[in-house]
């Protein structure tokens, strides 16, 4: 009798948290094909076949829409590369994973598509830039700069500050491809060409900052 009770009343739940993914997937897919300032909620609510009164009682603001959007899909990366950060495991290989995770990840088609649109939407929404850099690209830089402290601490790296040394890093990884590709100017590298970029970099880094 109890099992029942649990089951009934965790289905509702369990349908909000299906139609709350539902409308993010929606809202995702408007925000990188029309941009921030060409998406409403009316449009996605249509879309997505439900009211608006669903959206506002999860979402205030189409702002808060977008953060939900960023936040679930860094969220799930942020978890994943996370783990790669195993302490006493040799420095190159978990700088590899890392980085040809980073890389891949930079490189998708969404993130692309999201970096072009919020350079579009910057002048009007400015805010926006800094949601997505806190919510991803600093949650990375974060994590790495514990790691590499950590490191430090076994004296395995020599001294270093490491929020510098993290985007030290990851700048020789995306500096050879992020302005032409996102740019559109040459094509996204393929999967050995990333491994060669993450390789030197770590190459690099390692020569650097090795005691």
């Amino acid at each position: 009798m109890a099992k029942s009770k649990k089951a009934l009343t965790s289905a509702p739940t369990d349908k909000s948290e299906a139609l709350t993914e539902h409308l993010l997937d929606v809202a995702a897919s408007f925000f990188l094909k029309n941009g921030f300032a060409g998406s409403s909620v009316t449009q996605i609510a249509r879309e997505a076949r439900a009211s608006k009164e669903s959206f506002y009682s999860r979402f205030p603001t189409k702002e808060d829409l977008f953060r939900a959007v960023i936040q679930r899909q860094t969220d799930h990366m942020s978890g994943k590369m996370s783990a790669l950060f195993i302490s006493d495991a040799p420095i190159a290989v978990t700088l590899t994973s890392f980085g040809e995770g980073f890389l891949a990840r930079f490189m998708a088609d969404d993130t692309i598509t999201l970096q072009r649109t919020l350079s579009l939407d910057r002048g009007k929404f400015p805010e926006l830039g800094r949601m997505f850099y806190e919510l991803g690209p600093a949650r990375m830089i974060g994590a790495l700069s514990r790691y590499l402290e950590q490191q430090v601490s076994q004296s395995k790296l020599r001294e270093l500050n490491s929020e510098a040394a993290a985007h030290h890093f990851l700048g020789l990884i995306i500096s050879e491809t992020m302005l032409k590709v996102t740019l559109g100017v040459s094509p996204k590298p393929n999967k050995d060409a990333q491994q060669r970029i993450v390789k030197s970099a770590v190459d690099v880094f390692l020569h650097g900052y090795t005691k």
